[in-house]
């Protein structure tokens, strides 16, 4: 099946929707605003060893993202742009590893092509690529990291030393700054992806000598030792080279900051995952709560499932010739079980299996349209059909309920009269889809349906910039507001801020000197020593507020802080209630007054 795909469209596709509008939303708190937060105070303190936020020390997460974000906001500026390019460049790579592995699995040129939109064009690889968090970078260097190794393989069972040695090299590189990204994730996920590959391998080697008798020519075509053999020996010089890509920091870190490691490890490894006891665990959820993600995570492909499914079968994966769909498998199967098993859940933790899953999903549409070159798949229309006659019904069902029913039966209002645009937009990138989904359920040539498919969902990637409601961006997105109260704000003025907006806020100020009420994820830095020794590195409560007005007579008090929980202060803390507010200004002007409200607050006491 020839597949005539326009690369420079493909690579247009891709600057549109994860490069060119990547600024149209805010930076989001508290996610967004603190990775670029931290990255500035690296800039600004000149400081590439310790993370810090807000002046205090900051260690659940090592500094090769830091730098790369660092890297784009000295190269574009302090902005939602620079604070993104990197995750979305991240994605980018991260396909152009997809496409050129998948196109020396299979020899196929087209296939690969496919691979690498088909990844792009996942719900979650979208979401996260154009966000900026830590995720997709590393993301990037576990799929180089495996995809390296796999290479390594191959270069092995040829005898072809020398270039197993280099890709062994780039292996271990890839997983030192993987490790320099997020921790031991690094070297967890790799491992659990290609052990079981390679113990696969060796037993179904050992199935087929003893199927085949023995014999020299036997010995010599399946030969189980040599996987043993790899499985000891290949992953040292990996294991070395990490360690060289990381020792130059994590030396550095130590004799800067003598607990960096002890916290790192304990602290965002062993309670994060649940192996200290399940009161310590971040983001609790069941075991199948990663299912649920891939299900939405990957919506679209999950439709031709029966096509995929039947494509698998076909593969098969018995035999030398198939290790590489065996390779596939483990790569997906190994690290989502690993994760499902931990206690701590997040969506972008899975974001590592969907390069080999890309894979997958394309060679079983492949391999499936091979045995019907005139494009009749029942496997593959039929779905489609049901999609399309779902969405003409669902799809104005959604926006009449959104529009109309929600604001006049149940009192909320997902957009308000000034947002009727993104319900039209909402309503073009409807019918483009339902467009696109027809054009693939009527065309006959395979080729074609696959690219139809293909573009079908990006209507709705683009839409997506545009049509978040302003209630959300007013509630996340500070920007705005905090430019509103700039002109409250000088370099001398104290700042007040609650442990969830205070990133944002030293940003869009370049300040690391803010007062925090319930610090959350400051806790421990601004309760270490070093805090207690520096003056700027402030930590308060509700109670002390009008004792910090009383020491400083005359200077100007603001705060900033989440409506609700402004609101709802005079019932959770009735014996120490707020200072008299000499003004107040919402970031959602009908905001209610009560713990419903949704956006934030700025007071100013004196």
């Amino acid at each position: 099946m020839k597949l005539k795909f326009n690369i420079p469209a493909a690579l247009l596709i891709f600057v549109v929707l994860y490069v060119l509008l990547i600024w149209v939303r805010p930076l989001y708190s508290p996610d967004e605003a603190r990775y670029v937060e931290i990255p500035r105070e690296m800039i600004a303190d000149h400081d590439f060893v310790t993370p810090r936020l807000n002046g205090a020390r900051y260690f659940e997460k090592p500094v090769m993202g830091y730098w790369l974000i660092a890297g784009a906001l000295r190269v574009f500026g302090e902005n939602a742009f620079a604070g993104r390019f990197m995750p979305a460049l991240s994605t980018g790579l991260a396909a152009l590893i997809v496409m050129l592995l998948a196109m020396k699995m299979t020899g196929k040129r087209e296939l690969g092509l496919y691979a690498a939109g088909c990844f792009l064009l996942m719900p979650l690889v979208f979401i996260i690529g154009t966000t900026c968090t830590l995720d997709a970078i590393f993301s990037l260097f576990v799929t180089a990291t495996v995809a390296s190794f796999y290479c390594a393989m191959e270069r092995y069972l040829e005898k072809k030393f020398l270039n197993c040695v280099l890709w062994l090299t780039a292996t271990g590189a890839a997983a030192g700054c993987a490790f320099l990204t997020k921790g031991f994730l690094a070297f967890a996920l790799p491992v659990v992806a290609v052990l079981p590959w390679l113990v696969w391998n060796m037993v179904e080697e050992a199935v087929m000598r003893k199927k085949m008798g023995s014999g020299n020519d036997t010995d010599k075509v399946y030969d189980p030792v040599r996987y043993a053999k790899a499985i000891f020996t290949l992953p040292w010089l990996p294991f070395v080279v990490a360690l060289a890509v990381i020792a130059p920091w994590g030396i550095l870190v130590h004799k800067a900051q003598p607990d960096f490691w002890r916290y790192f490890v304990i602290e965002e490894h062993f309670s994060r995952f649940g192996f200290m006891g399940e009161t310590k665990v971040e983001h609790p959820h069941g075991p199948f709560y990663f299912l649920l993600t891939l299900l939405w995570g990957a919506a679209e492909w999950f439709l031709l499932s029966p096509a995929i499914g039947y494509g698998f079968r076909k593969i098969g994966v018995c035999g030398e010739r198939n290790s590489w769909f065996r390779f596939l498998i483990c790569w997906f199967a190994g690290p989502f079980l690993f994760l499902s098993a931990s206690s701590g859940k997040l969506p972008t933790y899975i974001l590592p299996c969907f390069p080999p899953l890309a894979i997958m999903i394309s060679v079983g549409l492949f391999r499936y349209f091979e045995e019907r070159p005139d494009g009749k798949g029942k496997l593959f229309n039929v779905p489609l059909m049901v999609f399309a006659i779902l969405g003409v019904i669902a799809g104005p069902v959604a926006l009449v309920v959104i529009h109309y029913v929600l604001p006049k039966y149940f009192d909320v209002a997902l957009y308000n009269k000034g947002e009727t645009w993104k319900i039209f937009i909402l309503f073009n990138a409807l019918v483009l889809i339902l467009f696109g989904a027809v054009a693939a359920f009527t065309e006959k040539k395979p080729a074609r349906k696959l690219s139809y498919f293909l573009s079908a969902v990006i209507p709705a990637f683009i839409a997506s910039y545009f049509v978040v409601p302003q209630s959300v961006n007013d509630a996340r997105g500070m920007d705005e507001f905090l430019d509103e109260c700039r002109d409250e704000i000088t370099p001398d003025t104290i700042i007040i801020a609650h442990g969830s907006n205070l990133h944002a806020i030293c940003f869009a100020y370049h300040r690391n000197d803010l007062y925090v009420i319930f610090p959350g994820e400051l806790t421990y830095g601004l309760t270490c020593k070093e805090a207690e020794e520096k003056d700027r590195i402030r930590n308060q409560n509700v109670r002390e507020v009008q004792k910090l007005l009383d020491r400083n007579p005359g200077k100007k008090v603001v705060m900033f802080f989440p409506a609700d929980r402004f609101y709802s202060h005079d019932a959770r803390f009735a014996d120490y209630p707020y200072p008299p507010a000499l003004s107040v200004k919402k970031s959602i002007p009908d905001d209610p007054e009560d713990k419903e409200a949704d956006g934030q607050v700025f007071v100013r006491f004196q």
